[in-house]
């Protein structure tokens, strides 16, 4: 008998049809004599009645900077409707089931709200559930401090979730739910032909994550290098396998994958390197310190916080993971890109790949360029 710990995005859930399938995965794993912990988030998206999004919204009506507290106490509501609704649906159907909170699942967060780390997690109650056959349907998103506050865990928080009570309870898998059949080698509505993987290491995940790749979030990554576990991405709506993140898998032409960020901006400071640009950078990976300036890639947002005497320019960044062994260079990349009449404004370094700034209304044609290109130095 397998532990499986299962969860559904809030696209999953976001309707009663929706919700007969999650019914499906979740029936058919217990039918094959495995037991399931599922994780749900809150149902659809803002404006939608039970979003996340939408509850915040409303409380930003009352007040426009509403404490921290609340709004993670307001946060959490939309899970806990889904874990209700989705635990009395298995009982309407034969199956024994309890909805359980984020404190009663035992996940230990810090104090911060809104975007809370999980620094351990008590699995004593979730155990005897399952001892009782019963499937846990845990609400995603939410865990509590040392104060007993509740604590959400931000965007990306109830694949968290899942990931850290598989690590915790030593699952045999872990299996996040969601609108796509995987990971595919680039987004798919900028390139409807790219593959999608049947698994991908966690290094290039997180990069490519932490680089515009929205399936998963990059927190998830890390919480799953932290736990060392690896979990599966597939869809809700059919029953393709999806990918493996955790395990080394293809490289088509040498290359993990690509991803596109769009609408962002590059800082160039033609001094020594300034700290308050560091930090306003998107990551760790996109600032650059030269002899002659430093330049930094960051969020318009960012932008509006710099007293820094700048010169900005909007750019796309694309950003490729390669196999160390398939002979791809940043320099050959370059190439690639001249070769189509494109000139990058700015190189940046990430572990395993490169990230290129591209004028805007030459990024999706650099993405396409090196999708195509033959990269890879037999």
């Amino acid at each position: 008998m397998a532990l499986i710990v299962k969860k559904f995005g809030g696209t999953s859930v976001s309707t009663k049809e929706r919700r007969q399938q999650v019914l499906d995965k979740i029936i058919g794993e217990k039918e094959s004599g495995n037991e399931v912990v599922v994780v749900v988030s809150a149902m659809g998206r803002r404006g939608d009645p039970y979003a996340t999004d939408t509850f915040l919204d409303m409380l930003t009506d009352v007040s426009p900077r509403p404490a921290a507290r609340t709004k993670d106490l307001l946060a959490a509501c939309g899970e806990t409707i889904s874990a209700c609704l989705v635990a009395e649906d298995l009982r309407a159907n034969g199956y024994s089931a309890v909805p359980v909170t984020g404190l009663q699942a035992g996940i230990r967060t810090d104090s911060r709200f809104t975007n809370g780390v999980v620094r351990e997690v008590d699995t004593s109650y979730l155990k005897e559930v399952i001892s009782r056959g019963a499937v846990a349907v845990v609400t995603g998103f939410q865990g509590y401090d040392e104060k007993m506050d509740l604590v959400t865990l931000g965007r990306g928080g109830s694949d968290i979730t899942a990931i850290a009570l598989g690590g915790a309870l030593e699952a045999d898998g872990v299996e996040i739910y969601t609108d796509v059949p995987g990971i595919a080698f680039a987004d798919p509505k900028l390139v409807p032909s790219a593959p999608f993987l049947s698994s991908i290491d966690f290094s290039p995940m997180y990069v490519l994550a932490m680089t515009g790749a929205k399936v998963v979030h990059p927190r998830a990554v890390s919480t799953a290098i932290k736990f060392n576990r690896p979990f599966w991405v597939r869809s809700t709506f059919n029953d393709e396998p999806g990918t493996l993140i955790g395990q080394k898998g293809e490289a088509p032409g040498g290359l993990y994958g690509i991803s596109l960020m769009n609408d962002m901006l590059m800082a160039s400071l033609e001094s020594e390197a300034d700290q308050l640009l560091k930090e306003c950078s998107y990551n760790e990976w996109f600032y650059r310190k030269r002899p002659e300036g430093t330049t930094a890639i960051l969020e318009p947002v960012k932008a509006e916080e710099m007293e820094l005497d700048c010169r900005f320019s909007e750019v796309g960044v694309v950003t490729l993971q390669w196999d160390p062994a398939s002979g791809i260079t940043p320099d050959l990349v370059d190439q690639a890109l001249r070769s189509h009449g494109i000139r990058p404004e700015g190189r940046f370094e990430v572990p395993d790949g490169g990230s290129w700034a591209i004028a805007p209304d030459k990024a999706k044609e650099a993405l396409m360029a090196l999708y195509r290109a033959p990269l890879r130095q037999e």
